[in-house]
């Protein structure tokens, strides 16, 4: 009699074990596994300089080097002969140019400043000017390489962008407006006009 139990428990168990293990194996029908899924990180966003920054020794904001660039391109342009002696005038906003490139290796107003620094350096027509204009250069081609200001600056030479101009060429007459302020027709001036700046409407292409 206990063999004849002992033959029916194990039968129970025999036949019960494959459908406990696709039980376990396949959950009941209207319970559906739990999927993992991976959500790729979001880009970081481009930080931009705020207006109210300073860069480089003399501690320059944006508005800074943007009016440093403008000040000396006019300056050449209305004194080409004498263009080398305006290096000192736009050298700390290189400093700060580099400083800010630094600080906010992504920020778009980065390229444009740097292409026309290099136009102004270029301009000088001294070694100083040279390098400073390379530097410009580099920078602007190591972190903006696709950018519209590399596309540009790429195809450029010196030769082409600021030539050697003859004092004879650079002699014109001034007038004077209202308010004693003098406008003049330099031939430098007009081949290179001031830089864009920020907060106009000639917004930099990045």
């Amino acid at each position: 009699m206990k063999f004849v139990l002992l033959l029916c428990v194990a039968g129970v168990v025999a036949f019960s074990g494959p459908a406990w293990a696709a039980t376990a194996s396949h959950p009941a029908p209207g319970k559906t596994a739990l999927k993992t899924t991976t959500t790729k990180p979001k880009p970081a966003p481009i930080k931009v300089a705020p207006a109210d920054e300073y860069f480089g020794h003399q501690k320059l904001s944006i508005l800074g080097v943007n009016n440093t660039i403008h000040d000396t391109n006019l300056h050449i342009g209305f004194d080409q002969a004498h263009a080398a002696k305006y290096y000192g005038q736009l050298a700390p906003a290189e400093d700060a140019l580099m400083d800010w490139a630094h600080k906010y290796p992504q920020d778009t107003w980065l390229p444009g400043r740097a292409y026309y620094m290099s136009h102004v350096f270029w301009q000088m027509h001294s070694p100083e000017g040279d390098l400073a204009a390379e530097q410009c250069r580099t920078l602007l081609f190591k972190q903006f390489p696709h950018s519209h200001w590399a596309v540009l600056a790429r195809a450029e030479t010196k030769e082409r962008i600021a030539p050697v101009v003859t004092a004879a060429a650079t002699t014109t007459n001034t007038t004077t407006v209202a308010g004693g302020a003098p406008v003049g027709n330099g031939a430098a001036a007009a081949a290179n006009p001031p830089p864009a700046q920020p907060g106009t409407s000639q917004k930099p292409k990045n």
